[in-house]
């Protein structure tokens, strides 16, 4: 698949028109979402809420190519990636969005910049331009003097860094962050939500978080609500987020 160019000033980076996700039939038959309209532009900071069973997790999973509608459109950066099999969407996957998790996922054996560097190993990349481009995508994060340490030596707030660094390294147009902050206290919580904002406001990073906690959520622009398949409500904050600590 070749590589679609990067958006325009207004074109959305993503795109859902009257999206459906069905599991089941009959009376089984659950509508995960029911014909969702969404828009998210470059360089935007979203946080999507909802209760467990919202939708909110499906919609992730088809914005992160993990998944595909059962009907309307999903297009990222200008290609119809609902469309595409499970190859493509792999491709679209590895080169544009970066992916961040509740559990860290590091392996625990590996160091710092040998975790970040396996989407680049994945890639192809030559040991030394990696190894570079880890060592930056650490300091970024401001753990440019914990390279060489493994998980075990390292704090969750920590760890956490460490994948965003892996999420990072290759310079994704998008970062899916599911629940960063879920394992941490409540300052280590912050300082990540901090880290996500810098990469945002500094970097330009389009930024998709999901959260259930209201506080954490007041770091994004833009607060969308998910109930029972359907967006309730999609709210522009109005102040900076950096502002909210």
């Amino acid at each position: 698949m070749n590589a679609a160019p990067p958006p325009g000033a207004f074109a959305p980076l993503l795109a859902f028109r009257q999206v459906w996700k069905t599991y089941g039939e009959g009376e089984a038959r659950v509508d995960a979402l029911a014909g969702v309209d969404l828009s998210v532009m470059p360089g935007e900071f979203v946080a999507i809420m909802g209760p467990s069973g919202s939708g909110k997790s499906t919609a992730m999973n088809i914005i992160g190519c993990l998944d595909t509608p059962t009907g309307g459109t999903y297009a990222f950066n200008g290609v119809d990636a609902g469309r595409l099999d499970r190859g493509r969407r792999a491709v679209l996957r590895n080169h544009f969005i970066g992916f961040v998790f509740q559990g860290y996922n590091l392996l625990p054996r590996t160091t710092a910049v040998e975790n970040v560097e396996l989407p680049l190993v994945y890639r192809g990349v030559g040991s030394r331009q990696r190894r570079a481009m880890a060592l930056e995508a650490l300091d970024q994060v401001g753990l440019a003097g914990r390279a060489d340490h493994t998980p075990a030596e390292l704090s969750g707030g920590q760890q956490q860094r460490v994948a965003i660094a892996r999420a990072i390294v290759t310079r994704p147009a998008l970062l899916v962050a599911d629940e960063p902050t879920g394992n941490l206290d409540t300052a280590r919580s912050h300082e990540i939500m901090e880290l996500l904002t810098g990469l945002n406001e500094e970097h330009g990073l389009t930024v998709l978080i999901v959260t259930h906690e209201s506080d954490i959520a007041q770091y994004a622009q833009r607060n969308i609500s998910f109930l029972d398949g359907n967006i309730v409500s999609d709210v522009m904050r109005p102040t900076s987020a950096t502002e909210v600590a």
